[in-house]
């Protein structure tokens, strides 16, 4: 059948059949041969979030397994989407990728009405890395030890309580405001450029709140900030005493954290399937799966297809959020 295609007899349509048929074959060739650089992750985080943590780790495995360099690069600002705009536009060739939170994929859509690129179309999923609960954290001199204590200081306090989050239309931005809409409370929302900051204003008494990813685990076990709760439905082994918020004062309450890897959205699929080959084998390995794990990252894994059929369930599920709240950040 290639034969025929490719007759110089041929003419029209079938002129046109030899170029698509060509271009595959110059994809297959290409997906074989991958990568033929240096490979460019893009963290739209600054360094020492969780997101970083997580790029780093993964991307050093994926160095070893590829034989080729991995650069992690921060491209920090408007919750995540900066960094995500720059790979949903670079060269769709495999060698730039994204590694982001639910802020720049699934929610973005629901809080930027100008966002320049659509999640879905532009970026190409490739592997859910880590997921985890979100931890709710304050400042050791707050009276509160659990979710039901914080609800009852926020209502005698109203507008005053200071929630950090590592920016706004962030997922930690709006686990926040889904326990406000819930608990019927108004913490004062602030958004920081990334985690790392918020945590750093929460330890200096200028924050009250947050509900952070696992990179706040040193200042809680050390007992600079104080862990009073975590989201979903069961205990979290890094912090075995931290209460469940849905059963300690907010019942239904659940929230999860996600970090995954896309590419720009035109990525030949058998780079896409090279990549998440090389990534779920990554995951695996024992020293990658210690190393997250030590970090209070769950390591993930999963198919393209599947990361993204939970994209556009998160994105249901924070849409009611969104538009309760009113959060737009346009």
């Amino acid at each position: 059948m290639i034969a025929k295609i490719l007759d110089p007899r041929l003419r029209g349509g079938d002129v046109v059949a030899s170029a698509v048929i060509g271009a595959l074959l110059s994809f297959s060739a290409a997906a074989q041969t991958f990568p033929t650089k240096p490979i460019r992750i893009v963290v739209p985080f600054p360094a020492g979030g969780g997101v970083d943590a997580t790029a780093r780790t993964v991307g050093q495995k994926l160095s070893e397994q590829m034989a080729q360099p991995v650069v992690i690069e921060n491209r920090a600002g408007a919750a995540g989407t900066i960094g995500a705009d720059h790979v949903a536009k670079a060269a769709p060739d495999g060698h730039v990728l994204l590694v982001a939170g639910p802020g720049a994929i699934s929610v973005a859509t629901l809080v930027f009405s100008k966002l320049p690129y659509v999640p879905t179309r532009d970026l190409a999923p490739v592997s859910t890395l880590v997921t985890m609960p979100y931890i709710l954290v304050i400042h050791p001199s707050l009276p509160a030890n659990n979710a039901k204590e914080l609800i009852a200081l926020a209502k005698a306090n109203p507008g005053k309580l200071i929630m950090a989050s590592g920016g706004a239309g962030t997922g930690q931005h709006l686990a926040g405001e889904l326990f406000n809409m819930m608990a019927g409370v108004k913490m004062l929302h602030v958004p920081y450029k990334g985690t790392a900051p918020a945590i750093a204003d929460i330890m200096g008494g200028h924050a009250a709140v947050t509900f952070s990813d696992p990179s706040v685990l040193p200042q809680v076990k050390s007992g600079k900030l104080k862990a009073i709760g975590v989201s979903g439905t069961q205990a979290y082994p890094p912090l075995p005493n931290a209460p469940v918020i849905a059963q300690t004062g907010l019942p239904g309450y659940d929230a999860i954290n996600w970090y995954p890897m896309l590419a720009p959205g035109q990525t030949p699929k058998e780079i896409v399937a090279r990549l998440n080959a090389e990534v779920l084998k990554a995951l695996k390995d024992a020293g990658v799966r210690e190393k997250l794990m030590s970090q209070g990252l769950i390591p993930g894994g999963n198919s393209p297809g599947e990361l993204a059929a939970f994209i556009r369930r998160d994105t249901e599920r924070w849409a009611p959020v969104v538009k309760a709240t009113g959060v737009k950040l346009d």
